[in-house]
């Protein structure tokens, strides 16, 4: 029996087809068929099919297809899909990326598609590496080839690709050609955004002209943690334009925990505006104007850890100023900020805090140690010098490196963590969150550089010390490298301090 380059018979490869073909305006029938849901020995073995509200979804889209195929049938253009879904977190919005597109590209041949995110670490590590997930499980998983950035038909040749494919692509305001040439007349158009909370209007506005031909679909999902913007404007100003809009609560979906769920309720109220983007799925009351977006953290939370075997295990050390705050100890090993908890001390004198300090530096035995000079930690950097015990001690007010953009030391730092968290692991911790996320920065009046909001004026809004923030932010103050490090392939025994490249993250300097 004649067979085609991928081991399948041509009669088999023709029947799944034409047995496909019966889902172009039937995406809920697709996904059951395509995916071995209840089948044991699969990963699939304990699901039963796609939660209810990814159901919904899928069955009001095949009602637009209907819809749209009689209007073809007569003659007319047709209409666009827009759909854009708030959740909260964990309800399985990468899954059903993943469903939309092998759909497409299963039913309808030669269509074309990007898939972008909010952030390229958002899209490399959660959205793209779903699809695989559910390649490696879809009944024509022959028919296709999955790379890093790009699920194509593999049947065309290499310079044919282009013309049936779907290309995961990272864009900004100033970088837009993902979408340059992705009309296709002669059949469908479509274009994800993923964490659309976070995109801006820029790439909205370049997005839709993609589809003014063929048939188009737009799809929108995200954590609604901006009440403005496009993503907002979605489910107020511009809803008579929207096909399908919804909010998921994260407590509607079988897979997500509840226990944690209600943890984020009891944290910060009912009627917080954490509760209401992480968990119910709806828009904050309040704008955001923070230097570090919720959208930054959840991903750096929920990214796997990165192990840095090479690189300097730092320590940095926030100690306490006031009755009320905390000193607090924090570990990072290079992108790592996760596997070693976070310690949390209060009420404690230097002599105490110092004390604490030797028995973590004898159990973890940190390549550097560093404090801030002012305040109460002048006496603990000397107390552990007169144990022999080795501080980096810096002051957040002096000059910055990059004296020309940043006012002081403490904002460079914050900064430097901000990159950072494009590709670092951080703990499931409310509290660092907060931190993280409530502070604010602005342009010196005198000078026009960037300062971060101190810690008494954030008293003064009802906030909490960032304590907890500021000793991670500490472990970017300098660059540390390794006490036994790696030259040319051998351990050479040597420290070294270098300035801090946030390009390294924490990589030893070789």
């Amino acid at each position: 029996m004649a067979q085609n380059n991928d081991g399948v018979s041509v009669q088999t490869n023709r029947q799944l087809a034409e047995h496909i073909a019966r889902f172009r305006n039937d995406p809920l029938g697709f996904v059951m068929f395509a995916f071995p849901w209840g089948q044991a020995g699969t990963k699939l073995a304990s699901k039963a099919g796609p939660e209810p509200w990814q159901k919904d979804l899928l069955i009001k889209l095949g009602e637009h297809c209907r819809t749209n195929a009689e209007l073809r049938d007569i003659g007319l253009d047709y209409e666009v899909w827009r759909s854009a879904v708030a959740s909260g977190h964990g309800v399985g919005k990468s899954a059903i990326v993943a469903w939309l597109i092998y759909w497409l590209m299963s039913t309808r041949p030669d269509c074309r598609g990007v898939v972008t995110a909010n952030t390229g670490a958002q899209l490399e590590t959660r959205t793209w590496p779903e699809l695989s997930k559910w390649h490696d499980l879809a009944i024509n998983k022959h028919w296709f080839t999955w790379t890093a950035s790009s699920f194509f038909f593999s049947q065309y040749p290499e310079e044919k690709r282009k013309n049936y494919m779907v290309s995961a692509q990272t864009v900004s305001k100033d970088n837009t050609e993902a979408f340059q040439g992705l009309h296709n007349e002669g059949s469908a158009v479509f274009v994800i955004k993923d964490e659309a909370s976070g995109i801006d209007e820029k790439i909205y506005e370049v997005a839709e002209g993609a589809l003014t031909d063929g048939e188009p679909f737009s799809f929108d999902f995200g954590n609604p943690t901006q009440p403005q913007g496009p993503f907002f404007d979605a489910f107020t100003k511009h809803s008579n334009i929207y096909t399908y809009l919804r909010h998921v609560d994260s407590r509607e979906v079988s897979h997500t925990n509840k226990n944690q769920l209600q943890n984020i309720i009891d944290k910060y109220g009912a009627d917080s505006d954490q509760a209401k983007y992480r968990v119910y799925g709806q828009f904050p009351t309040r704008s955001y104007n923070g230097f570090i977006t919720p959208e930054e953290v959840r991903a750096a939370q929920e990214r796997k850890e990165y192990g840095d075997p090479d690189t300097a295990l730092i320590m940095g050390i926030d100690v306490a100023r006031y009755g009320d705050d905390d000193t607090v100890f924090y570990f990072r090993r290079g992108r790592d900020a996760r596997s070693i908890p976070m310690m949390t001390f209060n009420g404690l004198d230097t002599t105490q805090v110092t004390e604490q300090v030797a028995i973590q530096v004898a159990k973890h035995k940190p390549d550097g140690i560093i404090v801030e000079s002012i305040g109460p930690g002048v006496g603990v950097i000397d107390q552990l010098r007169a144990r022999n015990i080795r501080v980096i001690e810096v002051h957040p007010g002096s000059r910055a490196d990059k004296y020309q953009i940043f006012s002081n030391k403490r904002a460079e730092w914050w900064s430097r963590m901000k990159d950072w968290l494009d590709h670092g692991c951080l703990p499931m911790d409310p509290e660092l969150d907060e931190q993280l996320t409530t502070i604010t920065y602005f342009l010196n009046k005198s000078t026009n550089l960037m300062q971060m909001e101190s810690k008494a004026d954030m008293k003064e809004r009802g906030l909490p010390s960032p304590d907890k923030a500021d000793a991670l932010a500490l472990t970017f103050a300098t660059k540390v490298s390794p006490k036994t490090r790696r030259v040319n392939g051998t351990y050479s025994g040597q420290t070294a301090l270098t300035d801090y490249n946030v390009l390294d993250y924490g990589q030893p300097a070789i």
